[in-house]
C-alpha cells in the first residue's frame, strides 16, 4: 500500500529535525526513531539532502556544520554550573609554570575566566586557538599569553585550518585542555572535521591531554573520532561513572576526575 504524499512529507520533516538537533545519526537509528525500514530510510536521506542542510556520509547523515551547530553564544549558557565545576578541576591541575594549551569551547572558555582568579601563577604560557578564552585571558597576571593563527570558525568562536596546525609545530605542551561534542565506549568526537584535525594534532604536541565534558555529552558519537580512552590522560567531567559505565566507558579512578 502506497503511504500518502503528506504523511512522506511529514516524516522527512521529523528526520530533518532530528538530524539537525543531533548533528549525526547513523542509519540504524534513524530507522529506530522513525519506525522505518532501511531501505525507506536511505530514500529518506537522499530527498532531505537534496534539499539542503544535510550530508549523507557512510552509515548516517550529518547536519550541516553552519546551518546546525549552535553558536558560542547559544551553547555557553548550556549547563553553567557543570562547566564551572569541571572548570575549577581543569585549573586546579595546572601548573604554575610551564606550557598548556586551552582549546576552543564553552566549557574551555569557563576554564579560563577561572585560571584568572589564580594568584600563585609565576610565568605560565598559554596557548589557545579560541579568541573567546584570549579575550577573557588577556592581561591576567602571570600568564603570557599566545593565540594560533588560522582559518576563523565563527561558530565556535576559534581559529582552525592548515595553517593553525601548522603553527602547533612550535610548541610543546606540558598539558593540553580539550573539549568534545560527544564521548562514548570509542572515545571522544567531533562534528566539524577541521576540529577534529586540530585537536589530533595537539595531542601530539601535548605530554598530557584532558578532555573537560560535561554529563549532556554522554552516548554522542559524531562522525570524527578525536581520540580513544587510551590517547587520554584524563576526563574532567561530571557524569557519574555508573552512567558512563552504562554507556561502556570504564576507566580507572585515575582517569576519570568528577567535577
Amino acid at each position: 500500500m502506497r503511504v500518502p504524499q503528506h504523511i512522506v512529507d511529514l516524516r522527512r520533516e521529523e528526520l530533518r529535525s532530528l538530524i539537525r538537533r543531533d548533528g549525526f545519526l547513523p542509519v540504524n537509528e534513524i530507522c529506530r526513531r522513525l519506525g522505518v525500514s532501511e531501505a525507506t530510510a536511505r530514500r529518506d536521506l537522499v530527498a532531505v539532502e537534496a534539499s539542503g542542510h544535510i550530508t549523507r556520509t557512510y552509515g548516517g547523515a550529518l547536519a550541516d556544520y553552519n546551518s546546525a551547530f549552535a553558536s558560542h553564544d547559544e551553547r555557553s549558557g548550556r549547563a553553567r554550573p557543570a562547566k564551572a565545576r569541571i572548570a575549577a578541576r581543569a585549573v586546579a591541575l595546572m601548573p604554575r609554570t610551564g606550557t598548556i594549551f586551552l582549546d576552543a569551547g564553552t566549557t574551555i572558555q569557563a576554564t579560563a575566566r577561572a585560571l584568572t582568579q589564580r594568584k600563585d601563577l609565576a610565568g605560565l604560557v598559554v596557548v589557545t586557538n579560541s579568541l573567546a578564552a584570549a579575550s577573557v585571558l588577556g592581561g591576567t597576571a602571570g600568564v603570557e599569553l599566545h593565540v594560533v593563527g588560522g582559518e576563523f570558525l565563527s561558530r565556535q568562536a576559534a581559529l582552525m585550518g592548515s595553517r593553525a596546525i601548522k603553527a602547533l609545530g612550535d610548541w610543546s605542551f606540558d598539558a593540553a585542555f580539550l573539549s568534545g561534542e560527544g564521548m562514548d565506549a570509542a572515545g571522544i568526537s567531533n562534528s566539524h572535521e577541521s576540529v577534529a584535525a586540530f585537536q589530533k594534532s595537539v595531542l601530539r604536541h601535548a605530554t598530557r591531554v584532558y578532555f573537560c565534558l560535561d554529563a549532556s555529552k554522554l552516548g554522542r558519537a559524531t562522525p570524527h573520532r578525536v581520540a580513544d580512552w587510551s590517547q587520554v590522560s584524563a576526563l574532567i567531567s561530571d557524569t557519574p561513572p555508573r552512567l558512563l559505565a552504562a554507556h561502556g566507558i570504564a576507566l580507572p579512578s585515575s582517569k576519570l576526575l568528577r567535577a
